[in-house]
């Protein structure tokens, strides 16, 4: 763990995790991954293997830093993406005390609907989301990404249009509302 400044106007402090030097605890936590969510990370696909390492340290360290506060800390996490999820699920299935927001751009199935010659938008009511993640070869990431939308307090997209993704393809409405039903295991 790395502390510092970030260079940039008001010099907000920043907390750096470095994911090579805990390597070593990659197969103990993706079979924790699978034994609390049930989801599985091809050994091959080392940007979902980073996410996992990642994701382990955020979970680990805001757990430490809610651990060592004085009287009851006041946390929020606010995770982007889907190579960010991972700390936020492990955050909830922890119960860490972690007001937890997670924040899509575009949803990463969504991105490899457009790139494919499907007509994306007029048809996103109707596509089978396990069997196109499955078909491009994602579904691990977007079981991530799903996870994290369900199990986020708070899911937020940047426009209407990540909105009516999230929506059809992660089956979470933006919003504060409770999840319909949290993934397995969480």
């Amino acid at each position: 763990v790395h502390f510092g400044r970030w260079l940039i106007e008001g010099s907000p402090a920043v907390v750096l995790l470095d994911v090579g030097a805990t390597a070593w605890s990659l197969e103990r936590w993706k079979g924790e991954l699978w034994e609390s969510c049930a989801i599985g990370i091809p050994w091959y696909d080392r940007e979902a293997n980073d996410a996992v390492l990642f994701g382990f340290l955020v979970a680990w360290f805001l757990g430490e830093f809610a651990a060592q506060s004085e009287g009851r800390p006041f946390i929020v996490g606010h995770f982007h993406e889907w190579l960010a999820g991972l700390g936020l699920v492990l955050s909830r299935a922890r119960r860490l005390p972690v007001a937890t927001i997670f924040t899509t751009h575009a949803t990463l199935l969504g991105r490899y609907l457009c790139a494919g010659s499907v007509d994306f938008y007029n048809n996103l009511q109707n596509f089978d989301v396990d069997k196109e993640a499955g078909e491009r070869q994602i579904y691990h990431r977007y079981c991530l990404e799903r996870a994290a939308a369900h199990c986020a307090h708070v899911l937020t997209t940047v426009s209407h249009v990540p909105a009516a993704e999230a929506e059809h393809l992660l089956k979470r409405k933006p919003g504060g509302d409770p999840p319909p039903k949290p993934p397995l295991g969480v």
